[in-house]
């Protein structure tokens, strides 16, 4: 049974603005310097953990920046690193809707071809709506998401894990994870600066409890560039990628989409 769960946020990207659709792969900014010496630093705390509570496994977004996050830490650690695309980043409904759909996280297949260390044992299981999500869809989305990855990390015999995402779906999960899985007492403050860690424990009672909150006291220059829900409106849109444009990451298996309740 899984006992424990970190969740992390990426290290300091640079701004999207920079990164046009044309580029290879769409919305995934690179980390800057200073989130490079972030991954260092997110590495240095978890190889200081006694060994009993050091993650078995790193399950991460597709996104470049969230592997290259991690990548110190699995390296220090030793772990095998997987990728879950029902773990990426999110977006808001798309608006309007002749501006297309939102690009599609890559698999691992696609992911090993820059990042070596990325296992290809890891199959798929689950993707974000391409047409966006609302506040609501995301928290639906992250934790149907956790409890397909909670099934396969029992079959493997995993009983701590490292996840890897992105402000508002590691906030989500957090809520999600407090609240037993009701959408609608999921309010709780969960804290997401860059390279950040949550810690989840699972009680006698099978709840979980969080053991702390978007911890960052490993960081020299602390908790950076907070972010949370109040930041967006609640009827947040966003564009798609045009209606001509191409995803050439989109899944294979289509029953694998997350279509969420409001979307339904």
């Amino acid at each position: 049974m899984v006992e424990t769960v970190y969740i992390a946020r990426h290290a300091f990207r640079m701004a999207i603005s920079h990164f046009n659709h044309d580029a290879q792969v769409a919305r995934d900014p690179p980390l800057t310097a200073h989130g490079d010496e972030q991954a260092r630093d997110l590495a240095a705390f978890f190889a200081a953990m006694p060994e009993d509570e050091r993650p078995e496994l790193v399950v991460s977004s597709p996104y470049s920046r969230c592997i290259t996050t991690i990548l110190p830490t699995v390296e220090r650690l030793g772990v095998e690193l997987v990728v879950e695309p029902g773990l990426s980043e999110w977006f808001a409904p798309v608006w309007p809707e002749s501006s297309g759909q939102h690009p599609s996280p890559r698999r691992a297949e696609h992911v090993q071809k820059h990042f070596a260390r990325v296992s290809t044992r890891w199959k798929p299981l689950l993707y974000p709506d391409p047409r966006g999500e609302t506040v609501r869809d995301v928290h639906e989305r992250v934790y149907e998401c956790f409890r397909r990855i909670e099934a396969r990390l029992e079959a493997w015999g995993i009983r701590r894990v490292l996840l890897v995402s992105h402000a508002a779906s590691i906030i989500a999960l957090g809520r999600m994870l407090l609240s037993d899985g009701d959408v609608r007492r999921a309010t709780q403050p969960v804290r997401a600066g860059t390279a950040s860690v949550s810690k989840y424990m699972r009680g006698a009672d099978a709840r979980w409890t969080q053991v702390y909150n978007g911890n960052t006291s490993f960081l020299p220059g602390g908790s950076e560039r907070e972010w949370d829900f109040t930041f967006v409106p609640d009827n947040n849109t966003e564009p798609g990628m045009g209606a001509d444009w191409h995803d050439q990451y989109a899944p294979q298996d289509g029953t694998l989409v997350f279509r969420a309740r409001s979307r339904m």
